[in-house]
């Protein structure tokens, strides 16, 4: 079910009193887990802001949490996280009103410009999304976190999560972002 037309546009446009489903994709298959949590996030809010329902499709466009013999046939997006309104693919895709968003930044988010961190306004909405379930994170994942840290770390140790950008950014070198410095 991939489409080459990244601008929003419906895919089908039936009976207006039928709920829309809002399908968030992302054209470039090559950006890492936050920025799509990010844009996501965005595009949730987009929907939600519209009257439309949002769902997340990783199962229909490439990304590099999928393997290319998967594509198609499962949702990467559900490896990490609950559809936002626990509504599937196929649910949505079988609607009367089928939106594909466009494939890059929804209009509400400044990212990859850098005030998107300092905007009080954006991480406000951005938590509220957390705390209403909107992005979830799938039970079982946050277990095995819990698990992790717990034999890790004692209970009152504070820990500070550091990412560190792999062997992606050194041999790929994407535009404006910067390199990890040698091992």
């Amino acid at each position: 079910m991939t489409d080459t037309d990244w601008s929003e546009h419906y895919i089908k446009r039936g009976d207006p009193t039928k709920p829309t489903y809002h399908i968030i994709r992302r054209q470039d298959f090559r950006v890492g887990l936050f920025s799509n949590f990010i844009v996501f996030a965005g595009h949730i809010r987009y929907a939600l802001s519209n009257g439309r329902l949002p769902v997340v499709d990783m199962q229909n466009y490439p990304n590099i949490y999928l393997p290319p013999e998967k594509l198609g046939k499962e949702n990467a997006w559900e490896y990490f996280f609950e559809q936002p309104l626990r509504i599937g693919l196929e649910q949505a895709y079988a609607g009367d009103n089928v939106i594909l968003c466009k494939g890059d930044y929804p209009i509400n988010v400044s990212y990859p410009n850098d005030t998107v961190f300092k905007d009080n306004d954006f991480l406000t909405e951005w938590r509220m999304l957390v705390k209403l379930g909107l992005l979830k994170i799938k039970p079982a994942l946050l277990q095995e976190i819990v698990a992790v840290r717990q034999k890790l770390f004692a209970p009152t140790d504070r820990v500070l999560g550091v990412h560190l950008r792999g062997t992606d950014y050194t041999t790929m070198r994407p535009h404006e972002h910067p390199i990890p410095p040698p091992h």
